[in-house]
C-alpha cells in the first residue's frame, strides 16, 4: 500500500488516500511516515508541512522550527507574543 496526497493550485493538501500499488494516482504525490501529508498542510520544495503552528516558526526540511529551542526537561508551552517557552507545572 502507498499513501498519496492531492494538492490544490496553491500546493495545499486537500485530500489524502491509501491505495494498492496498481492504482493510478497520476496527479497525486506519494508521501511517507518520515514525510507525512496532512489535510490543510502544504508541500514545499519536496517536503510536506502541517499547518504552521505559530507565525514566528520557520520551515526546515519538512519540520517547523521554533525561533528558540525548547528546553529538554519538563513540560513547556510556546508564548508567541514574547517568543519564549513557558514552563508548565507537572
Amino acid at each position: 500500500m502507498k499513501k498519496y496526497a492531492l494538492l490544490n493550485e496553491n500546493n495545499i493538501v486537500v485530500n489524502i488516500s491509501v491505495a494498492n500499488d496498481d492504482w493510478d494516482y497520476s496527479g497525486w504525490i506519494e508521501y511517507t511516515e518520515n514525510n507525512p501529508a496532512t489535510i490543510g498542510g502544504d508541500y514545499v520544495n519536496g517536503f510536506f508541512y502541517s499547518v504552521q503552528p505559530w507565525p514566528s516558526w520557520t520551515r526546515d526540511n519538512g519540520q517547523w522550527i521554533c525561533p528558540v529551542a525548547m528546553p529538554s526537561q519538563g513540560y513547556w508551552l510556546w508564548d508567541e507574543e514574547n517568543l519564549q517557552w513557558l514552563q508548565l507545572e507537572s
